[in-house]
């Protein structure tokens, strides 16, 4: 019986391949278990590409928590996404859902999540996104006046 691509399954294993078979990295590939393994250990849990690949075929016993906390937060998951049964979950907020299906705004977000910054720190990135649209809906404005200056 084969389960549904949007069930994430109810064993770490089976959690942690959906992970892999549904998160498309930045060019929209699926991560290999090589990256995945070598950016936990860059960013500080030191794991084997060969322990993630049996953690992720359930040859090997559930991770310890500081590992599940690495994995989830690598995915954009709570570590919760691998304990809680699914009965358990809010449903996802669909907005959300499709933003993040843009790898665009997982990069940011994953790098919002990385830089661990504080509250401040928060408002000053969401006022240089909102300085940058602003700017680039004035170079718009002034293409658009351009061409249409061309045209005439």
């Amino acid at each position: 019986m084969t389960e549904e691509p949007d069930h994430p399954g109810t064993t770490f294993a089976e959690r942690l391949d959906w992970l892999f078979r549904t998160t498309p990295d930045q060019t929209g590939k699926p991560y290999s278990v090589r990256r995945v393994a070598g950016e936990l250990t860059r960013r500080g849990c030191r794991i084997s590409h060969t322990h993630l690949n049996n953690l992720r075929q359930g040859r090997a016993p559930d991770p310890r928590r500081s590992v599940v906390e690495a994995i989830a937060a690598f995915f954009g998951r709570p570590p919760s996404f691998f304990t809680e049964r699914p009965a358990d979950r809010e449903p996802p907020d669909d907005d959300l859902v499709h933003l993040l299906a843009d790898p665009y705004v997982r990069q940011v977000a994953r790098r919002l999540v990385d830089a661990r910054l504080s509250p401040e720190g928060h408002a000053l990135v969401v006022a240089v996104i909102e300085q940058v649209r602003r700017l680039e809906v004035a170079a718009g404005s002034r293409r658009r006046d351009t061409a249409r200056l061309n045209r005439s």
